[in-house]
């Protein structure tokens, strides 16, 4: 799911996008872990479910960051340069006439 540019949606949406992603990341990495864990419960053949699971939990999870992170790198990439007009400006003071913004 490609995340769109910050400026182009509310901010709430854009902070449960996130959310969402996370929580989906944690998931990835518990679930199995714990599947793992109640199978070795059940089946006594603790701890190699455990680990399969654990490893089979962290390769998801890193593959889904990776993905993450690939698309927010090409989203940035795509983003105009910002303008140096978005900059905030120093208010004027009349006691220093050689600082930027200063009539002269």
């Amino acid at each position: 799911m490609p995340l769109p540019r910050q400026d182009s949606e509310p901010p709430m949406v854009s902070a449960s996008r996130w959310v969402s992603q996370i929580t989906n990341i944690a998931l990835q990495m518990a679930l199995p872990a714990g599947l793992g864990a109640w199978l070795d419960a059940r089946w006594g053949t603790s701890p190699w479910l455990v680990v399969l699971g654990t490893g089979l939990g962290l390769f998801t999870a890193g593959t889904s960051l990776m993905q993450i992170v690939r698309q927010q790198e090409s989203s940035a990439r795509s983003l105009p340069p910002r303008s140096q007009t978005n900059q905030p400006t120093e208010p004027h003071n009349p006691e220093r006439p050689d600082e930027p913004g200063s009539p002269t």
